[in-house]
């Protein structure tokens, strides 16, 4: 492969040299302009608060003061010397003054106020009854007082500010929104805003008897409170009820606008009212507006906020000029960095490049490339790394097609049409390929056309469509071998991962010897089948054509007894006896031949007649020959099992029957018990009988096998016959516990578990 400049390792290398010099001077430049902005910003917030604390304090002081000269009025004497006197026909009855004394001194004090404080407008005290008419009022007019003659008093029914004063408790204050001041509802010209601050005042039994109302000019009072705060920055108090104060810090002076629009932009505004508690910033044109909710001066039915004005200057504050120089220096780097970069990984590149160079002329020529391994360094390092990876892959490669060819099956990488491209040993054994030269063989060669059409169709699905699932199946071929016999081949093929074009591997497995050993062993278990047949009929027939006979013998047994009985001596009768125990003896033995017979002839369905071991217990001890003699006992573990009933029941009444037969004990004990082993049960029939000696423990299971003279124990010698035939067909096996020195026997064998299904679970 032949890299251009733009692709080479050396210059993509000097590239990233670059960029990354790039990168870090943007980087270090944007960090020091956040920075700074970010210290404008706190710089910003800080002054906001700063002016809010100021602006807040200065209003709350002068407003408390308001407050307090009103509150210190309806105290004064004249107040409640008026309110006795207008209950007494004008008359104080403390004092014995009348109302025109009282009303003359309060002026008086009214015009004391107006002296020291230079922005009130007017003093009044008014009383709610006569639609709240005027009691005392004193106005300030220029530098001159002025107070209002007595019939000049105005009635301030009208006024909204009179119901709310009526609505004020001891202690209560009503400072009410700026407004032009009025005279009999007229306002007066020069206009001029005034806003008003009212104290209730109440009569000796607590009545509300009117209230002392001071107007201060809004303008002159801002500008007092606000000037001796030196404010460096424009600010702008923006009321809820639409007004704004807008101070100007280049004159130490503030406009109002009442009812007319904000001097804010309107989106500047709209986002000031919305504003809360917190700091809001906004931009337009240039300008910073930082605002806050005056929360000390807000109330539940006006809020009041504050906005600092600020310039904005991105040059001169965002970025200062070490941002700038930091900027110019990063050019110079960037260049330097690039000239630097570009001279000394062209050296340091060098032995990488030519490796590289030199491994794609070797893949070319197919030859081993020279590899600069003596070098000290990181490419000294990839160089002895790549030709020990070379080496392996030779060891691989070597292992790999030792592998292909121990194979027995014979394997052939194939293409599309079939073409062998190689194939192992196998194969070319099975079918002559010369190992040197396959490139004139197809798999067609080897098979009939019909089958090769098969297979073609696997392939044609799997190009067309891309799945795997194609090669689903294995096909059994006609084909033949080296030798020009007819053979039957199993083909399977399957796609190789990753080749362009596609490549498939091809397993052909010669199965004529399986097929016909397949052949042979359906025949032999067809004719297993017939010889099983066969016994279980011959057993049929015999044990019913014995029988016969049997039933003849005995029946003549009988009449010739009958016959015969006056005439029968003791001797004759004991031998008449004994013929017909041998008669029932030969009629059990043909009973249980038969039933020994057709074991297996049905087969165990683990999900058949599942009963609970309490069902089996009641059910065997009905059905056993036991007596006083005899303690039949089962588990609780057996009891509580699960178990199915067939042939479970018949091989634990053998084991107990046999017990019961051998027992030779006064009291003769059976103990029965169960043990869950995970996947089967293990159950133990237990006696305290004469015992079995183990000699023996291997022949007591065969057919008509007693350890004892039938005369002794009766039976057919076949019960444990049963058993054991039944654990066999079911896989399982029985182990006999036991010496024979009178201690017992325990019998011990293994049982599956049934198989319930859902419904059987759930209930």
């Amino acid at each position: 492969m032949v890299f251009g400049k733009s692709n080479s390792l050396q210059y993509r290398v000097s590239q990233l040299a670059v960029s990354t010099t790039v990168i870090a001077v943007v980087v270090l430049t944007l960090a020091s302009g956040l920075i700074s902005h970010s210290l404008e910003t706190k710089k910003s917030a800080s002054d906001l608060v700063e002016v809010a604390d100021l602006v807040t304090r200065a209003t709350v002081d002068a407003t408390e003061s308001i407050v307090s000269d009103a509150r210190i009025l309806a105290n004064m004497p004249p107040v409640p010397a008026l309110i006795r006197a207008s209950a007494n026909n004008g008359i104080d009855p403390v004092s014995g003054d009348g109302t025109l004394e009282w009303k003359d001194r309060l002026a008086t004090i009214f015009s004391s106020f107006h002296a020291m404080r230079p922005n009130y407008t007017q003093i009044r005290f008014v009383g709610f009854a006569d639609g709240g008419r005027e009691i005392v009022r004193v106005n300030k007019d220029g530098a001159s007082l002025v107070r209002v003659p007595e019939e000049q008093l105005q009635l301030k029914g009208e006024e909204p500010y009179l119901q709310e004063a009526a609505e004020l408790g001891y202690g209560g204050v009503h400072i009410g929104k700026p407004s032009f001041n009025r005279e009999n509802g007229v306002i007066q010209e020069p206009r001029k805003l005034v806003y008003r601050t009212l104290v209730p005042v109440f009569d000796e039994d607590g009545t509300a008897f009117g209230f002392i109302a001071i107007n201060v000019d809004l303008i002159e009072h801002n500008a007092a409170t606000f000037e001796p705060l030196e404010l460096s920055s424009d600010f702008i108090l923006s009321y809820s009820s639409g007004s704004t104060y807008s101070w100007r810090a280049d004159r130490q002076r503030g406009d109002f606008a009442f009812d007319a629009p904000s001097s804010l932009p309107t989106a500047v505004a709209n986002q000031v009212q919305r504003a809360g508690s917190g700091l809001t910033r906004i931009t337009k044109d240039g300008i910073d507006y930082l605002s806050t909710q005056l929360d000390r001066l807000s109330r539940n039915t006006h809020q009041v906020h504050v906005t600092l004005i600020k310039p904005r200057h991105f040059f001169g504050q965002t970025l200062p000029i070490s941002t700038l120089q930091l900027f110019a220096l990063g050019l110079l780097l960037i260049v330097a960095a690039a000239r630097y970069t570009r001279a000394g990984l062209k050296k340091a590149l060098a032995p990488m490049i030519d490796m590289s160079r030199d491994i794609v002329s070797a893949a070319n020529d197919g030859r081993d490339p020279v590899l600069p391994v003596l070098l000290p360094d990181e490419v000294g390092d990839l160089a002895r790394s790549f030709r020990h990876l070379l080496d392996r892959l030779r060891q691989q490669e070597a292992h790999a097609g030792k592998v292909y060819d121990a194979v027995l099956d014979g394997l052939a990488v194939i293409d599309a049409n079939g073409t062998i491209l190689n194939c192992n040993r196998s194969f070319q054994t099975e079918f002559e390929v010369p190992p040197s030269d396959v490139s004139d063989v197809t798999l067609s060669d080897f098979v009939t056309p019909e089958d090769w059409r098969e297979l073609q169709t696997e392939i044609t699905t799997f190009l067309s469509t891309g799945s795997p699932q194609a090669f689903g199946r294995v096909n059994l071929c006609t084909g033949h071998d080296r030798f020009g016999n007819e053979v039957t081949l199993e083909v399977s093929i399957s796609p190789l991962p990753d080749q362009h074009p596609p490549l498939f591997v091809a397993v052909v497995r010669d199965v004529t010897a399986r097929i016909a050993l397949e052949d042979e062993a359906k025949s032999l278990i067809a004719r297993l089948n017939r010889s099983n047949s066969e016994l279980e009929e011959f057993a049929y027939v015999a044990s019913h054509d014995l029988k016969a006979p049997l039933r003849v013998i005995s029946h003549a047994a009988t009449w010739l007894e009958e016959d015969l009985e006056g005439l029968l001596t003791e001797d004759t009768r004991e031998h008449m006896h004994f013929m017909k125990s041998r008669i029932q003896r030969m009629a059990r033995l043909l009973d249980d031949l038969l039933l020994h017979s057709r074991i297996g002839s049905i087969e165990f369905d683990p999900s058949r007649e599942i009963v609970d071991g309490t069902a089996m217990v009641e059910d065997l001890e009905k059905l056993v020959e036991s007596s006083e003699q005899i303690a039949l006992r089962f588990s609780d573990e057996f009891k509580s099992a699960r178990l199915n009933f067939l042939p479970l029941r018949t091989v634990l009444l053998n084991l107990i029957g046999n017990s019961i037969k051998h027992s030779d004990k006064e009291q003769g004990e059976i103990f029965v018990s169960l043990q869950d082993c995970a996947d089967h049960y293990s159950i133990r029939v237990k006696d305290n009988g004469p015992g079995i000696p183990e000699k023996f423990h291997g022949l007591i299971f065969g057919l008509f096998k007693t350890l004892q003279s039938r005369d002794k124990v009766e039976g057919s010698g076949m019960g444990l016959a049963f058993v054991k035939k039944h654990l066999t067909i079911l896989g399982h096996d029985i182990q006999v516990i036991s010496d024979g020195s009178g201690q017992g026997t325990e019998f011990v064998f293994t049982w599956p578990k049934p198989i319930e299904a859902a419904d059987q679970n759930a209930a």
